[in-house]
């Protein structure tokens, strides 16, 4: 067994059925990289007359920080972290609709390589598809949680590589049923989370973090300015405009309804070939395989 050795590094993630209580079905993703982090204020004695204080204290603490994973459109995979930013329908699980996502609550495990952490309690502030070219489609995933404890860390075995998608797998990229050539792109949803300052006098804990309003669904493109038939990019500026919405937005099993383009349009200049599709969404329907 290695120690500390990046490469032999794990995710894996399990719904908790009550908040704070670490999951039991876990499910291993396929890692890139993460900066799970614990903090822990250390409080001084309030006396004075101690140079050299010999008691101290911890504060209540809280975990928070990011994973990257490669995208895995099996449910079976995927579905661990789509469950809490959304609601699963037959195949579809739908971001920003208004209901509540499947799974209030995570636990997350993560092996450095023989150096195992378990984070309770995390609940989902941020979610982020990334797009590029030659690469595989990419989710960060950011959390607040409660706790941390350190497992005997186990064997993890990888999901199966070959259901990972590639940007070469997304089948289209529409903007209003009209076809663009993106160069590359993201997709991010985040939800009003508080808060790791909501500590009930007396616990040992931060209080559940709560949603609060509704999520903002974010889609940047990197697209050709182009007036080609099929791929008509100045149409989209002649709808911003004109103050129309854009329609949906689709990039592959990915589709965004009711967009309306923000931000500012090309500046003036020779040799201008792209411009950037910067919209905000009312729903994000990501559709995945059993």
């Amino acid at each position: 067994m290695s120690v500390f050795i990046g490469d032999d590094g794990g995710i894996r993630i399990a719904p908790e059925t009550t908040y704070g209580t670490a999951g039991t079905v876990f499910v291993a993703q396929h890692p890139i990289t993460g900066t799970p982090a614990q903090t822990n204020p250390l409080l001084d004695p309030p006396t004075l007359g101690s140079a050299n204080p010999t008691v101290r204290k911890y504060g209540v603490g809280s975990n928070d920080g990011e994973f990257v994973v490669a995208y895995d459109n099996s449910r079976a995979v995927i579905g661990a972290i789509l469950a809490a930013a959304g609601n699963l329908v037959a195949d579809d699980y739908t971001i920003g609709d208004g209901s509540a996502p499947d799974v209030a609550s995570i636990t997350s495990w993560v092996d450095f390589g023989g150096y195992a952490e378990q984070h309770t309690g995390r609940v989902l502030n941020s979610l982020r598809f990334e797009f590029q070219p030659d690469s595989p489609v990419t989710v960060t995933t950011s959390f607040l949680g409660q706790s941390v404890t350190q497992p005997t860390p186990v064997s993890i075995t990888p999901p199966d590589e070959a259901d990972i998608v590639w940007e070469s797998d997304i089948s289209a990229i529409t903007i209003g049923g009209v076809a663009m050539c993106s160069l590359s792109g993201t997709i991010e949803v985040n939800f009003n989370v508080v808060g790791s300052d909501r500590h009930c006098l007396g616990a040992g804990v931060i209080k559940q973090p709560q949603r609060t309003g509704r999520a903002t669904i974010t889609v940047n493109l990197n697209t050709e300015l182009s007036d080609d038939s099929g791929a008509d990019s100045v149409a989209i500026l002649a709808a911003y405009y004109a103050g129309t919405p854009l329609g949906e937005i689709v990039i592959g099993d990915f589709v965004l309804s009711n967009c309306y383009m923000t931000g500012d349009t090309p500046a003036l200049g020779a040799g201008i070939t792209q411009i950037p599709i910067n919209a905000v969404a009312k729903e994000l329907v990501i559709t995945t395989v059993a």
